[in-house]
């Protein structure tokens, strides 16, 4: 039922908005799992998302006709995806990085919001997504800031891309990457850290995420919202949402324990930093459709070491 309903919009949505380089296989293996993230965080309130999201003219892929406990995921959802783009939004205005490549961002709003305060902005990104996004998010930043963002094609795994990508930035490099780790095997994850690790030894900076402690935190909102006893079965339902969505195995379990995450880091020659998820929560959109008790709630796991601050050694 959920392929009856998505390749037709597939086909709609390669038409209108892609280039003739851009295969149909290409778009359906990232830009259903880009949209749906996209869809979340506009449904928080982000003002930028919602205007991505119309300016690709893309109607929801997810809602109550094709999605069991729709009302429910929405708000965990949209929840979660508003904490992973405030923490790491923050993370870089706070530290002051002037460059920004964005592995798997996505159709983020970061882009727009890190070229309007004059930072550089690459992502690193499957053709599909880069070429589209090139097409829509640059212009959204205004003529004065759009040459501050760019879009390439990076595999993971692609040294000669990522270091080109790299080199294009003046001084240290924030690279942020929220939400791949779990479609990557260990050999592709291994791959990527070896080039995370040569990037940051030539250019400084640091690798951002909170991909290493998902499914704790994610649980955490989920029992915040709905009680704990609804958190494993919530996360199990989004999980096979993004299964069926990306028509892959999502790899929440390469690391059984978060000692086990940060001796892979070790591996690499790369030091894992554990610091809080977001310190200041006013500005959040979601708050408006939450009571006293789940905001308070959401201040504490917004407090937690959930970021991830990843250097080279």
């Amino acid at each position: 039922m959920l392929k009856k309903i998505l390749i037709p919009m597939l086909i709609l949505c390669t038409t209108i908005i892609f280039t003739a380089r851009v295969s149909a296989a290409e778009f359906e293996m990232v830009s259903y799992s880009a949209l749906v993230k996209l869809q979340w965080l506009a449904n928080s309130g982000n003002p930028y998302a919602k205007k991505i999201l119309k300016r690709i003219n893309q109607t929801n892929i997810y809602g109550e006709k094709n999605l069991n406990d729709f009302e429910r995921l929405e708000k965990l959802n949209s929840i979660y995806q508003e904490l992973c783009y405030a923490s790491t939004v923050e993370y870089v205005q706070k530290n002051n990085y002037k460059n920004i490549m964005d592995i798997g961002g996505g159709y983020t709003p970061r882009a727009i919001v890190f070229a309007k305060e004059g930072r550089k902005y690459i992502g690193a990104e499957l053709m599909a997504v880069a070429v589209s996004a090139n097409e829509f998010v640059t212009p959204l930043a205004g003529k004065n800031f759009a040459q501050n963002i760019s879009y390439d094609e990076v595999l993971v795994e692609d040294r000669e891309a990522m270091l080109r990508n790299a080199d294009k930035l003046n001084g240290e490099i924030c690279i942020i990457e929220n939400g791949l780790m779990i479609y990557l095997t260990e050999d592709r994850a291994n791959e990527m850290f070896k080039l995370v690790k040569e990037v940051l030894q030539k250019h400084g900076g640091c690798f951002i995420s909170t991909d290493f402690v998902t499914k704790d935190y994610f649980k955490e909102i989920a029992a915040a919202l709905y009680g704990e006893d609804q958190a494993q079965m919530l996360y199990d339902e989004t999980k096979v949402m993004y299964e069926e969505l990306f028509d892959n195995e999502i790899y929440d379990d390469t690391f059984k324990t978060q000692e086990e995450a940060i001796n892979f880091f070790r591996a690499h020659g790369l030091k894992v930093t554990p610091v809080p998820l977001l310190t200041d929560t006013s500005k959040l959109y979601c708050t408006k459709k939450l009571t006293k008790t789940q905001i308070e709630k959401l201040n504490q796991i917004a407090a937690k070491n959930y970021l991830w601050v990843i250097t080279a050694e």
